[in-house]
């Protein structure tokens, strides 16, 4: 596998004709944070947050008189 090289030492975005010089599989399972890591931690999170709201709203039903 050659690794295309700018002059900061970065992987260009794109090939000269147009092409991404990363395919978008391997965005998705390689690197420092890999893209399905992201993606599944950040569901989590807003599952975990909607379900805070959630419970809140329900805490005040049926309460104090």
């Amino acid at each position: 596998m050659s690794k295309l090289k700018g002059p900061d030492g970065r992987i260009p975005d794109r090939l000269p004709d147009g092409r991404p010089a990363v395919a978008w599989e391997r965005r998705w399972t390689e690197g420092t944070l890999p893209l399905w890591l992201v993606a599944t931690a950040g569901g989590i999170a807003v599952i975990f947050v909607l379900g805070i709201f959630v419970y809140g709203s329900y805490q005040g039903v049926g309460a104090g008189g």
